[in-house]
């Protein structure tokens, strides 16, 4: 009986060294991310272009652009296929992958809790000068 006893702790000791924490790498690298990045981000989001400087809306479009170009979707998920490297050749920091990876990671996870099926007929009809509604009444063109 002793030896079964060793044996499950053994076999329990083993296991939860062995789990994966929860954390992803992308969630890893977020939390290392230089807040000035993050300020940087945040001062050209969600701000008309009218407010913006002259720096700030050449900025704005250099992630529209990259993200028109590497934003895909796949079975009902947003894809970001650019690497880091593609940013810094934008001219934009290589945090900002990380940053657009986590918010990817975040709208699909709320896309398959909402119950969105058709995100890729949505995507193709939307844009990001537009903006996406994924939820919208209008007819199609």
């Amino acid at each position: 009986m002793k030896f079964y006893l060793y044996l499950f702790c053994f076999v329990f000791f083993i296991a939860c060294n062995g789990k994966k924490s929860l954390k992803t790498e992308v969630d890893e690298l977020y939390a290392a991310i230089p807040k000035d990045t993050l300020k940087e981000l945040l001062s050209i989001a969600g701000f008309p272009d009218s407010t913006l400087s002259a720096s700030q809306l050449a900025k704005k479009k250099r992630i529209n652009k990259l993200l028109e170009e590497h934003l895909t979707v796949v079975d009902n998920q947003f894809v970001l296929l650019a690497k880091p490297k593609d940013f810094e050749k934008a001219g934009l920091s290589k945090y900002y992958y990380v940053i657009f990876k986590k918010s990817f990671k975040d709208t699909n996870l709320a896309i398959d809790s909402l119950g969105i099926k058709d995100l890729e007929e949505k995507f193709k009809n939307g844009s990001t000068e537009k903006g996406f509604k994924l939820y919208s009444s209008e007819d199609k063109k």
